[in-house]
């Protein structure tokens, strides 16, 4: 794949690095299928590679580097240096909603990381990074996809809820429901019935998709903790809350709309670190 990247909004507290990979050889007709790759900075390129050269370009907005390797919202802060701290506290901004009030409000589990900037981050997402992405090679504006883990998961959720019908597909895997007690989950009650009109994203506007596809996942053997980790105590298997059975009852929430066509993948034997890779690799099968 051909590397194309740039730095949007450089010299500001905005900044980020931008990375665009688009597929050799010729773009389909309508030109190539578009996944956002969120937290793409910690795992690509995709490990082992992939077999054959997917048919899709990937945008990965930045975090941090390839230097830099996931270890996790509660990765304890002595194992982080500082790039990488400093990368987790701008993703925990980004990839989280707001405020009852539209304000920001600290972590539930990392008081001091600022959460509630998931709309900045979203405008951005669909204004700057597509605009410039749309520059850089031919997208296809109806087949563009959304994938996160964790609290990106919880992004790509808000997505859904903040832009209804922008993203063709939505993949997920993981994500943080327990967040501030299931709020995204609360935000997702008011999902409308109908599926509002309004313009795709990746440039001019074109009819929108019938069914919007929403594809959750998580792994067998994935569980969370209601509280923070405590380094000095380490956790047990046993301790945690299966994941699956949160996002089943989910699945079974939003099947009343008629526009969304919701999805439950299984990923067998993984828990919830690796789900962050595994579920790249599926969302890449899914967007192509």
């Amino acid at each position: 794949m051909t590397l194309r990247e740039t730095a949007l909004a450089s010299g500001t507290p905005d900044a980020r690095r931008v990375r665009l990979h688009v597929p050799e050889g010729r773009p389909p007709r309508d030109g190539w299928p578009l996944l956002v790759l969120l937290d793409g900075d910690w795992i690509w390129p995709l490990d082992p590679p992939l077999g054959a050269s997917p048919a899709c370009a990937v945008l990965i907005p930045g975090h941090g580097g390839p230097q830099s390797r996931f270890q996790g919202a509660e990765a304890p802060a002595p194992a982080q240096d500082a790039p990488q701290a400093q990368a987790l506290a701008r993703r925990a901004l980004d990839f989280t909603p707001p405020s009852p009030d539209g304000g920001r409000w600290p972590d539930p589990r990392r008081p001091e990381w600022q959460c509630g900037g998931a709309d900045a981050f979203l405008d951005a997402l669909l204004g700057p990074m597509l605009v410039w992405a749309s520059a850089q090679a031919p997208l296809d504006p109806a087949r563009l996809s959304l994938y996160g883990h964790s609290y990106g998961g919880l992004c790509a959720l808000y997505a859904l809820v903040r832009h209804p019908g922008r993203f063709a597909r939505t993949i997920c895997a993981s994500p943080s429901l327990w967040w501030r007690d299931g709020w995204l989950e609360t935000l997702l009650d008011g999902l409308p019935r109908a599926l509002p009109p309004g313009p795709q994203a990746c440039g001019a506007p074109s009819p929108r998709t019938a069914s919007i596809r929403l594809t959750l996942m998580a792994g067998t053997d994935e569980r969370w903790h209601p509280r923070p980790l405590d380094p000095g105590h380490p956790r047990r298997p046993a301790d945690g809350i299966p994941t699956l059975p949160r996002l089943e009852a989910l699945c079974r929430r939003l099947a009343g709309l008629a526009w969304l066509d919701c999805a439950l993948e299984r990923l067998d034997g993984i828990q919830h670190g690796d789900a962050l890779r595994a579920g790249a690799r599926r969302a890449l099968a899914l967007a192509a």
